[in-house]
């Protein structure tokens, strides 16, 4: 469970990871078998998951060599595969790779390479370009703008529960290879089959309100505080949903990270739910953003209350105040709250 930032110039990338051991695997005693990874190399930021086969003894492994190796890969390779209009040979020369570091793996552990199967899902940015690459089950996301969109769908081969793998002999086939602009697009979700379950609707192909939520959240929460409650979501509500692993790894830009303060009034008021840029939402509004500036530092309900000159009106206070804990933008500490935006 990890979060990371890196700055590159005029973008600024925020990413956090999270992997939980599924129930089955649990009480079986079975490793997790899920697997995610970024990394910043060369001007480029890359993000990977890898989700470990069931059915195959050695795939925690496997799945960590192939995030490491495909990250490694792509941001060494990054202009010359963004810039070759031949997709295949660059599909051969990433598997190749792939298959080459599983082999060597394969004899550390004398095991065959189907020992060692997994999926992959990656995405790597430079500059204003991006590409993805996908093998077998599990989502790539993305935010475009409000909306929240899918990339590349699961692919679970020619039966239900079934897919393919970096080792199947469908592999090069299978493999997705998307390249593009960046454009409007604001953030990435990579996601394994586990996390499917509760994080997207397949027959609508459609993620989750969730994630639009966490990816808006990274942009003006402190990065631990959404780190932490990614964690919370997946221990609370997506592990009871399945008995598979479960893992999810989001990227988020943000130019300038303004924060909160820098957002426009219409997606202030969307974050808050206030629902409508009425003029009682917009007088709200101001007294939300009063609240959040003061407190920087930690304050009572009392302190609050007079700051607002509502110190008769201290229910009403207190209204403002659970909501915003309720929306996890301040936090409680005995009778003193502080914000957790940036």
């Amino acid at each position: 469970m990890h979060l990371y930032m890196v700055v590159m110039g005029e973008y600024m990338w925020n990413t956090i990871q999270v992997a939980v051991q599924g129930r089955s695997h649990v009480s079986n005693g079975i490793p997790c078998q899920d697997k995610t990874f970024v990394l910043e190399k060369d001007g480029c930021t890359v993000i990977s998951l890898a989700d470990g086969a069931g059915s195959a003894k050695y795939s925690h492994y496997g799945a960590e060599v192939v995030i490491q190796y495909a990250c490694n890969n792509i941001a060494e390779h990054f202009n010359e595969y963004f810039q070759t209009q031949d997709g295949l040979a660059v599909k051969k020369q990433v598997l190749e790779g792939l298959l080459e570091c599983l082999e060597i793996t394969a004899q550390k552990y004398q095991c065959l390479i189907s020992d060692l199967a997994s999926t992959l899902l990656l995405v790597a940015v430079k500059d204003s370009r991006y590409i993805l690459l996908h093998i077998g089950d599990g989502v790539i996301g993305y935010k475009k703008d409000d909306a929240m969109l899918v990339a590349s769908r699961p692919d679970n081969g020619e039966f239900a529960n079934t897919t393919v793998f970096v080792t199947s002999s469908a592999a090069l086939g299978a493999m997705r290879l998307i390249k593009g602009s960046l454009g409007k697009i604001n953030g990435f979700v990579l996601m394994s089959d586990g996390s499917e379950s509760c994080l997207y609707q397949k027959r609508e192909n459609r993620l989750a309100p969730i994630i639009k939520s966490i990816i808006e959240y990274m942009g003006i929460l402190q990065l631990d505080k959404v780190q932490d409650m990614v964690e919370h979501i997946f221990m609370d509500l997506v592990v009871k949903k399945t008995a598979d692993d479960c893992s999810i790894v989001v990227m988020t830009w943000n130019a300038g990270n303004g924060g909160f303060e820098s957002l426009p009034n219409s997606e202030k008021i969307e974050l808050l739910r206030l629902k409508c840029e009425s003029e009682s939402a917009k007088k709200r509004l101001k007294r939300y953003e009063a609240i959040l500036s003061f407190l920087k530092t930690e304050r009572t309900l009392y302190d609050i209350a007079r700051y607002l000159y509502m110190a008769k009106q201290i229910k009403k206070v207190q209204m403002y105040v659970d909501t915003l804990l309720e929306l996890n933008f301040i936090e409680q500490n005995g009778n003193k709250y502080k914000t957790m935006m940036v």
